[in-house]
């Protein structure tokens, strides 16, 4: 490993992370160690072909991985169907003193009045304005854009090709999924998950699920 280089281990071993992995191996500043698999343990798989993850054992071997590799960096790579994990990991990483890194694909397009903190993943053709701000651990997925002076939390996924208008207010855990889109000024409360499709033009409320054009709550979540 070349001295300039940051230790990478990614959280997750799906599709997503092999997206990831894609993104920092063509990074020269980064090494990436290999993820961490609750589910499989030390095996490993081939989620894309072509792509292969090292799964270095699961979340257990983050202190051990942090006292071998001075410097480490993590990487959130779990979907939108494991936002409790995702968010408990985040907590994992910053009680065992390991920075997230944040990852962005050469493609997507970042105003440089954005703001992203750490951990965020940007995937290519993401489209992020001035003066939005992007919480820690968030995932602004293929496609999707983000207009002037959206404001997302930490741990909020935006789906592939989802649209946010300007001065959206997205609050944690809440997942919008692909092809949906947020009206100007409106709040997605807490924990809320806005379904594939759906046109959101009213404030939704904490851990609720919106569908439908315009958007109406079906269910809470919890």
């Amino acid at each position: 490993m070349a001295e300039q280089q940051t230790p990478v281990v990614i959280l997750g071993a799906g599709g997503f992370a092999a997206s990831v992995y894609e993104i920092l191996q063509a990074r020269p500043d980064v090494v990436v160690l290999g993820c961490t698999d609750k589910a499989l343990g030390l095996s490993e798989r081939t989620p894309v072909e072509g792509v292969r993850l090292r799964i270095l054992g699961d979340d257990d071997v983050l202190p051990t991985l942090a006292e071998q590799h001075p410097g480490l960096h993590g990487v959130l790579a779990l979907g939108p169907e494991l936002m409790d994990v995702r968010a408990r990991l985040a907590q994992v990483l910053a009680l065992e003193g390991i920075p997230q890194l944040t990852v962005v694909h050469p493609q997507a397009h970042i105003s440089r009045f954005a703001r992203l903190e750490d951990g965020t993943a940007v995937m290519a053709g993401a489209l992020l304005g001035p003066g939005t701000q992007v919480g820690p651990h968030c995932v602004i997925n293929l496609g999707a854009s983000l207009d002037h002076d959206a404001h997302l939390m930490q741990n909020v996924f935006v789906g592939q090709g989802a649209r946010v208008a300007s001065n959206v207010e997205i609050q944690p855990n809440v997942v919008i999924e692909m092809g949906a889109s947020i009206n100007s000024r409106v709040v997605i409360g807490r924990g809320a998950r806005v379904t594939g499709g759906a046109f959101v033009n009213t404030d939704v409320p904490d851990h609720a699920v919106v569908v439908g054009v315009p958007a109406r709550v079906v269910r809470y979540l919890g």
